[in-house]
């Protein structure tokens, strides 16, 4: 008895370190949308649509879309959940244009961070097979140091030429610290047609303190099985923190709409996974 009392008090208190700070802890700068998420987040050469508004708004214009998305997450270990809802029009003009309203709350009462963001998406064609966009965001968001209401700026570049493409990314530029949402540069690079299958690396840099830049790679793969299935996978290794993540997801595709499940679990450094569930409707 006395043993079974000391283990659930050692577990009660590992639960109560849970923070948003932690480097594991779900948040919008470490969860994308649905179909990024089941790859692990290698998708920024790749992103198209919705997908483009978390990892890289220049993909928005890859493709003549009108989509509504609404993606769910939730983690029991932290708690942590995620709502994420963003449409895309980037069909009734060459500039592609999206919106992106997520609302989140993560960690324990001493360590959470719980608030909103709205992002506001553009990109278009500025060379053969170059694209380019950004994204202008509003985050309230309250953390352990306090409220926060900023605005933070997302720039990136996409390139495909034929199979291959490349992007970069810089998201969270600001004029003022974001104790929150760090400063981070993305590359990537893929193989593969939409139509068919995506290979999938990036590499991710945590620039919030450059005396110890925090480094993140992940490999995603994305298979399209007739004209209706697509099952994905993916891995992140946080190297500074040396964490992994395996991740699996599958898409149901119709003619009106699609639905996504992902599932994404840490295999090194303690317990955690989450699961995420999204519609997407076809307005076009």
């Amino acid at each position: 008895m006395r043993i079974a009392l000391i283990v659930l008090v050692a577990s009660a208190a590992a639960h109560a370190d849970n923070s948003v700070t932690d480097p594991g802890a779900p948040w919008p700068t470490t969860i994308d949308t649905a179909r990024a998420a089941s790859m692990g987040g290698a998708h920024a050469a790749i992103a198209t649509s919705n997908d483009a508004l978390t990892v890289n708004p220049a993909g928005l214009s890859q493709s003549r879309r009108y989509h509504f998305e609404i993606d769910g997450m939730y983690d029991s270990r932290f708690p942590a959940e995620g709502v994420m809802a963003s449409i895309v029009d980037t069909a009734s003009s060459p500039l592609g244009s999206g919106i992106l309203f997520s609302r989140w709350g993560s960690g324990q009462p001493g360590g959470r961070g719980e608030g909103w963001g709205l992002g506001f998406s553009y990109s278009g064609a500025v060379g053969q097979a170059l694209f380019a966009g950004g994204q202008s965001k509003f985050l309230r968001y309250r953390g352990p140091d306090g409220l926060m209401a900023k605005w933070a700026q997302d720039v990136g570049i996409l390139s495909r030429r034929g199979s291959f493409s490349w992007a970069a990314v810089v998201q969270n530029i600001s004029t003022e610290r974001l104790p929150l949402f760090p400063l981070t540069g993305t590359v990537g690079m893929a193989w593969g047609a939409d139509t068919d299958w995506h290979l999938a690396f990036d590499y991710k840099a945590d620039f919030s303190d450059t005396s110890n830049v925090k480094h993140k790679a992940a490999g995603g793969l994305e298979v399209l099985v007739g004209d209706a299935l697509a099952l994905r996978g993916g891995a992140t290794w946080d190297a500074s923190a040396h964490l992994w993540w395996a991740s699996a997801g599958v898409g149901i595709l119709t003619e009106k709409g699609g639905l996504q499940l992902v599932w994404r679990r840490r295999v090194s450094g303690g317990y955690d996974q989450f699961f995420m569930a999204a519609i997407t409707l076809y307005l076009e």
